[in-house]
């Protein structure tokens, strides 16, 4: 079972050190990452984007899909549900990491609720 990242920034200004660094302190070990290209518009769907279609032909049945924050990939609910029908169809687990705020008086979410990401 395969610990799949994917990463997104939206310019070549920007870099995915934060992303690395949210990935990492969530002890996520050994992972097959997928990234995009800079610039490679938020404005496309998630199944659009080539990076997270080839993540999505790679993964296998028990891989676990990570990534930073829910926004790298999505836009709305809509864009949500796709994926997660996406991740079922592979039988693969879908997570979002978010990085420890100081407003946070709980750790980060490693792993989606089961509910929303059937085995």
């Amino acid at each position: 079972m395969a610990n799949l990242v994917y990463k997104r920034v939206s310019t070549d200004q920007q870099s995915t050190a934060r992303q690395n660094l949210v990935l990492h302190e969530a002890g996520i070990e050994d992972p097959v990452a997928f990234e995009e290209t800079p610039g490679t518009s938020s404005r496309l769907h998630p199944l659009q984007r080539p990076k997270f279609r080839e993540l999505l032909t790679y993964a296998r049945p028990g891989d676990t899909v990570h990534i930073s924050e829910m926004f790298r990939l999505v836009r709305g609910t809509g864009h949500i549900l796709d994926v997660l029908d996406s991740s079922t169809a592979t039988r693969s687990h879908c997570a979002s990491t978010t990085a420890h705020s100081p407003r946070r008086t709980s750790p980060p979410a490693t792993r989606a609720p089961e509910s929303c990401c059937p085995p």
